[in-house]
């Protein structure tokens, strides 16, 4: 689907699990050559290969790939793409070790199917910090912006001044809370809620916000991520005496989040929480 000049989004669905289906925001740029914003789960390059064929274009025009950050959903199809097409991997400096070794990923954040979504390890060829700049070919450039909160590298990427691809930066209300650092994942959001002059705001697991819809995102974001710390806070403080397992069903009733009760991505996310609580003492 084309949502702006040069710039096309591919959905990619996908199961988790049997019962859990998800789906993934894979954006195109298009020029001279193409360039994607994230690669999609293992076996998202069909989906993509069709859609460039769709548009007049074939998959040996990617010449990059733009990585947002390490989990499966993003990276997944980007060795089989790189092979494909012999294209570079831009990805953020933080989050190399992840995205270079899917093993050491996989222990420190086991999630089911993980490595069917995600089924090797891709070479990353051009590492990105906060405030880098590249120029792909004319009218074509991308800066890196450093989102980090969803995880401890998370980056988005602004093209021509008036897009930004967020990838998972923007925590969408009502669904899972899923983030490693609370007061970062709250900085990001005004990081992206401040750029003035962007119109489309592309992030990889909602639809496609504009100006005056993303600040009613960001503050329902907001809302969800002080409300599971608040629920974290309240427990901590008023029961003590329970045991772990205790305390975390409690957080989750407190939160209204119940239905995700043993998750273990939102545990990570209580953790956080408990973190920045403990920070703040």
């Amino acid at each position: 689907m084309k949502i702006a000049e040069n710039v096309h989004l591919i959905r990619k669905e996908f199961y988790v699990t049997p019962e859990v289906k998800r789906y993934i925001n894979i954006y195109l740029i298009t020029g001279e050559s193409c360039y994607l914003i994230d690669s999609g789960v293992f076996g998202s390059e069909k989906i993509i290969d069709e859609y460039l064929h769709s548009i007049g274009r074939n998959m040996s025009d990617i010449k990059g790939i733009f990585l947002t950050h390490a989990h499966p959903d993003h990276i997944g199809g980007a060795a089989e793409i790189k092979r494909i097409t012999d294209c570079k991997v831009y990805a953020p400096m933080l989050e190399l070790d992840w995205i270079e070794d899917i093993d050491i990923q996989y222990r420190e954040r086991p999630i089911p199917n993980f490595y069917t979504l995600l089924s090797e390890s891709v070479k990353v060829d051009v590492p990105l910090q906060d405030g880098d700049s590249v120029t792909l070919e004319k009218g074509i450039e991308i800066c890196a912006l450093l989102t980090r909160g969803h995880s401890h590298g998370s980056m988005s990427f602004i093209f021509g001044d008036n897009i930004i691809f967020t990838g998972d930066a923007i925590p969408v209300a009502h669904d899972l809370p899923i983030f490693v650092d609370y007061e970062q994942s709250l900085y990001s959001l005004d990081r992206i809620n401040e750029l003035s002059n962007v119109q489309y705001f592309c992030p990889a697991w909602d639809e496609i916000y504009d100006k005056i819809r993303l600040k009613e995102v960001v503050n329902d974001s907001k809302r969800m991520l002080h409300k599971l710390k608040d629920a974290v806070h309240q427990v901590e403080k008023e029961y003590k005496q329970y045991d772990e397992a205790d305390k975390l069903t409690m957080i989750f009733k407190q939160a209204d989040i119940l239905q995700y009760a043993g998750n273990q991505l939102v545990v990570k996310s209580i953790d956080a929480c408990r973190k920045y609580l403990l920070q703040m003492k």
